[in-house]
């Protein structure tokens, strides 16, 4: 991202009012009602208190991919194109995570505006804003925190997010609904003002127990599978660990020109 850009941003107060997608949805009452529904039926059927307690979790850990997708539509509505994964400093090393720069389209403008982009987002200032997380960052299947995050982009050459570059919705020449724009990664100890996200391993995209891989992954808590979100719409999809890794990695390209496309996967019974 150039120095303009930050300048555009810094100045720039009209993203919190530029809000076309968030308009077409309320997540609140839409998440509420369906994990109402979900507890009610579920004890109605004879299953235990925990059991519908997973199953409302498992719904609700939706809502933070599907209120990602919305503010990366609504930046690239703003700005015509998609915010980079990173903002780089002039030797390119990252320096400010796309999750500070889309504040504004959560609702979090407060927040943005106390974010000092003239230092590193660990720096004096921004260290200060580390235990304040937005609830957008941070999904319910997983242990409450204020300061890691568990949501994140796939990153890498190829991607929609290939690192300090940024690109916009026509790029995406294999279709945006066989494009995955974010996903989550299980157990995080990504801060989430970190300029640091799932990265694609010779082209291969991590997947399962992070710890394990020594490196964030698509993963999710053991119960239940991970979900990642399409660039083509706010609905979210379960991915199955067994799905081959070239496939997934199709999956990330935007213009790779790959025969797989999300429909066939969903066939094969690899995303739900």
């Amino acid at each position: 991202m150039t120095d303009s850009h930050e300048i555009r941003l810094a100045n720039d107060d009209a993203p919190q009012q530029d809000n076309r997608w968030l308009q077409r949805l309320s997540y609140t009452a839409v998440i509420a009602l369906a994990i109402a529904f979900i507890i009610v039926g579920a004890i109605g059927f004879g299953l235990s208190i925990r059991e519908a307690q997973r199953a409302a979790m498992r719904v609700n850990s939706q809502s933070p991919l599907n209120q990602i997708v919305l503010a990366l539509h609504n930046y690239h509505d703003h700005y015509g194109q998609f915010p980079p994964a990173y903002v780089a400093d002039e030797n390119g090393r990252p320096m400010h995570s796309w999750r500070a720069l889309i504040l504004p389209f959560i609702e979090y403008g407060n927040l943005y505006d106390q974010y000092d982009f003239s230092e590193p987002w660990n720096g004096p200032n921004n260290s200060k804003l580390a235990d304040r997380m937005p609830r957008t960052y941070w999904s319910q299947s997983e242990p409450p925190s204020t300061m890691y995050t568990n949501v994140v982009l796939i990153t890498g050459p190829g991607t929609v997010f290939p690192g300090a570059q940024s690109t916009r919705l026509d790029d995406i020449t294999d279709g945006t609904q066989n494009t995955i724009l974010v996903t989550e990664t299980a157990g995080s100890t990504i801060p989430w003002l970190a300029p640091r996200d799932i990265e694609l391993v010779n082209g291969i995209v991590p997947l399962g127990n992070s710890e394990k891989l020594g490196r964030p992954a698509i993963s999710a808590v053991a119960w239940r599978r991970p979900w990642v979100a399409f660039a083509d719409s706010i609905h979210c999809y379960e991915i199955d660990d067994k799905i081959p890794p070239a496939s997934l990695s199709a999956l990330t390209t935007i213009k790779g020109g790959e025969a797989i496309t999300r429909d066939k996967l969903i066939q094969q019974d690899l995303i739900r």
